[in-house]
């Protein structure tokens, strides 16, 4: 199936990058264009979901599709306009009146951006004012920008990369140009996005494997092979069966309590997973069971399952409502109900930290654990106590795991703290820096 991208602007300028589609002729690439930019909503309201990416002409229709949340960030583009594209434009406004602009205004690009550029092509008798781009809202500040220095003779010709603001200067008798994105900025934006959708492609098919693993609260052990156990695991299962028809699943079990749904990660959104959270409440609720998720992707279907059962392994000092979500590098997401997330893999990169995990006598997917953590609420020292809270263990632990991790040099001392209860102050840690 080939990669489907849309194509949103001005209509002169989604001409000029539909000369350049015609390069891929194995993409499917169709242009949409409007007026104002309050036609986009309905632009891609009515068609976002056939085309893979999107390639917006400028920043302004791009910033304003962001800004009113029409599409993720990772879907859209729009090209890269400074550089020579400025230089080109420049050029043709000097062959133009058959003069050399020695003081011009300038919109959209950031001052360091023009700065560079003057300084390595020795520009420097060219004096600039520039108004960097704030947002789509303030176009009409943009405008008066432009206009009040050429009135106060500080500019000759203006310079712009905005279609609204280059007809408003142009109604008004002020010499204008407008910057257009280069062929080659266009042809390099076009790979990115089709790069960006076969790999999304790719992604989506991966295989998906969804654990779930049921524990009866009950200390009565017959319960596990009474009627009411069997009941209640039917019950349960007619529930994960609904949920594996609205993600085009396949459910098995796999032992008492065991049940896997095999998927693919396409089908496994943010919509998933708050039906998965309200699951887990139900019946914890109504059935008295705690049922523990895991998650595993990879590119086989061993590979998948083997990442459920270490998604598992994490899951096991979990007492809050959580799942586990392992990626096929083994990096591991952890989600509660709370919609929080901790991020962290199970193997450091470095062959340094590597030496010194082997020997520390502590586990990397803990060490990871325990810098995500540290990362994620900026507590780049921290205690043993902060390391049993982040682990969900106990005081002791925590001291045990710290006293590791120091004699490995993977942690130092770094400062004491007393608490208000008598006794000794607690150490302060840090880790080590990498030679």
């Amino acid at each position: 199936m080939k990669v489907r991208i849309g194509v949103i602007g001005p209509a002169d300028s989604v001409n000029q990058i539909m000369t350049v589609a015609k390069e891929f002729s194995d993409t499917s690439i169709v242009p949409f264009t409007y007026e104002s930019l309050e036609e986009i909503d309905e632009i891609l309201r009515n068609n976002k979901n056939q085309f893979d990416q999107w390639f917006f002409s400028g920043i302004m229709n791009f910033s304003y599709a962001m800004e009113h949340t029409l599409l993720p960030m990772d879907h859209a583009i729009y090209p890269d306009m400074n550089g020579s594209a400025f230089l080109g434009t420049l050029l043709e406004a000097q062959l133009d009146e058959d003069k050399v602009y020695k003081k011009i205004s300038i919109d959209t690009i950031e001052n360091e951006e023009i700065d560079k550029l003057l300084s390595f092509y020795q520009l420097h008798s060219m004096i600039y004012n520039n108004i960097p781009f704030q947002g789509y809202e303030h176009n009409e500040k943009q405008i008066a920008f432009h206009e009040e220095l050429y009135e106060k003779g500080k500019s000759e010709v203006a310079i712009t990369f905005i279609r609204s603001t280059y007809i408003a200067l142009k109604e008004k008798g002020i010499p204008v140009y407008r910057v257009m994105p280069s062929y080659l900025s266009i042809e390099q934006s076009f790979r990115l996005l089709i790069q960006r959708a076969l790999s999304s492609r790719y992604k989506n098919a991966q295989l998906a494997v969804i654990g779930c693993n049921v524990v009866f609260n009950t200390n009565e052990e017959a319960m596990y092979y009474s009627f009411k156990m069997k009941h209640k695991e039917l019950e349960l299962r007619k529930t994960l069966l609904f949920l594996t028809e609205k993600i085009n699943g396949s459910l098995m079990q796999l032992g008492d309590g065991l049940f896997f749904i095999f998927t693919t990660r396409g089908e496994i959104d943010d919509q998933f997973e708050v039906a998965i959270f309200e699951i887990m409440e139900d019946v914890k609720v109504q059935e008295n069971i705690q049922l523990t998720i895991s998650i595993g992707f990879g590119e086989t279907v061993s590979q998948a399952e083997d990442h459920v059962r270490l998604g598992f392994h994490q899951l096991e000092t979990e007492k809050s409502t959580s799942i586990i979500i392992v990626d096929e590098d083994q990096s591991i997401t952890k989600k509660n109900a709370d919609n929080e997330t901790i991020a962290f893999k199970t193997m450091e990169l470095d062959e340094e930290w590597q030496e010194k995990i082997r020997h520390s006598g502590v586990s990397p997917s803990i060490v990871s654990k325990i810098r995500a953590y540290s990362r994620k609420y900026n507590r780049y020292e921290f205690t043993a106590s902060d390391v049993a809270r982040w682990l969900k263990s106990t005081e002791r632990n925590g001291r045990r795991i710290v006293s590791l991790l120091e004699k490995a040099a993977i942690t130092e001392q770094c400062g004491e703290v007393q608490s208000n209860v008598r006794g000794r102050p607690k150490k302060v840690f840090r880790f080590c820096a990498l030679k």
